[in-house]
C-alpha cells in the first residue's frame, strides 16, 4: 500500500485529553477535526472518484485519508494538511462504489432473508476495501454474496448476530 504525509507532519503535535468520571480520554484537537471535515465534505463531493474515507488517531494526533490516487484530490489534501498530519493511503474503492453495493446488499435483505441469510449489518469499510456485512450464517453468505454481487467489491463476512433493540423496563 502507497502512502505518504502531508507538511504538518513535520510539526510536533501533543495529544489532547478530556476527563471523565473514568479517566482521561483522548479527543481529536479542533484544527484537526475541522480540516478531516472539509476533507470529507470535499471527498464526497468534489472528488467522490478518489475519497474513501477516514480514520483519526487521536493518540498520534494524525487522520488518515484513504482514497484511489487522484493528482487533484492530493493537491487538494496537501493544502488542507500544511499545519495538521494528514497521512494518505492508497484505496481500492472509492466510497461511492462501496455505497452502491451497499444499497444492493440492503435492498436485497429480503431475497437473503428468504434465501436462509439473515443480515443485521451492512457497512462501508473506511479504507475502501470493501463492503462487511454481519450475518450468523457466514458460509453461506461467504459463498452466495460474491455469487450475486460478482467480485469486482470484496464483500466482508463476518460471524454477528443481527442487533437487537433495546427494550425500556
Amino acid at each position: 500500500m502507497t502512502e505518504w504525509r502531508t507538511g504538518g507532519c513535520g510539526r510536533r503535535r501533543v495529544p489532547e485529553q478530556v476527563q471523565s468520571v473514568t479517566g482521561a480520554l483522548p479527543v481529536t484537537p479542533a484544527d484537526l477535526a475541522a480540516v478531516l471535515a472539509r476533507v470529507e465534505s470535499a471527498g464526497r463531493v468534489d472528488f467522490p472518484d478518489s475519497f474513501a474515507g477516514l480514520e483519526v488517531k487521536q493518540t498520534e494526533v494524525l487522520g488518515i485519508v484513504y482514497r484511489v490516487p487522484s493528482a487533484d484530490f492530493d493537491a487538494f489534501l496537501r493544502a488542507e494538511g500544511a499545519e495538521v498530519c494528514l497521512v494518505v493511503r492508497d484505496a481500492r474503492h472509492d466510497l461511492r462504489t462501496l455505497l452502491t453495493l451497499q444499497e444492493r446488499i440492503v435492498a436485497d435483505l429480503g431475497y437473503w432473508r428468504d434465501a436462509g441469510i439473515e443480515i443485521g449489518v451492512v457497512s462501508c469499510r473506511h479504507d475502501g476495501s470493501g463492503v462487511e456485512v454481519g450475518t450468523r450464517q457466514v458460509a453461506e453468505a461467504e459463498e452466495q454474496l460474491p455469487r450475486r454481487y460478482g467480485p469486482e467489491v470484496p464483500v466482508f463476512v463476518r460471524d454477528e448476530a443481527p442487533p437487537r433493540p433495546l427494550i425500556a423496563r
